[in-house]
């Protein structure tokens, strides 16, 4: 099954850094920069992590994100509860 993730890294991508971790789409964070992506298993979420370190960026939080379509409150994105006051919405 796959499980959507949320990895939110140190400042701007160059667009060849970004290049480097497609499938991971990009989004501007006020911290950083927030990249999601579907992981089918384990092994791609450790692949994708190694990447981002091998890189040499930063990894801040890394975010399982709720199945789509949940009613549960969550933020799609970051998957931070709704108006729980932790920061900017994403």
């Amino acid at each position: 099954m796959t499980t959507e993730y949320s990895f939110l890294v140190t400042g701007r991508l160059t667009r060849s850094l970004l290049k480097a971790l497609d499938p991971l789409a990009p989004t501007k964070s006020a911290t950083g920069t927030l990249l999601t992506a579907p992981v089918p298993d384990q092994a791609a979420l450790h692949g994708f992590i190694a990447r981002i370190a091998g890189l040499g960026l930063e990894l801040v939080e890394l975010h399982r994100l709720p199945p789509s379509g949940s009613a549960n409150g969550s933020c799609p994105r970051c998957g931070r509860e709704r108006g729980s006051g932790r920061g900017k919405a994403c």
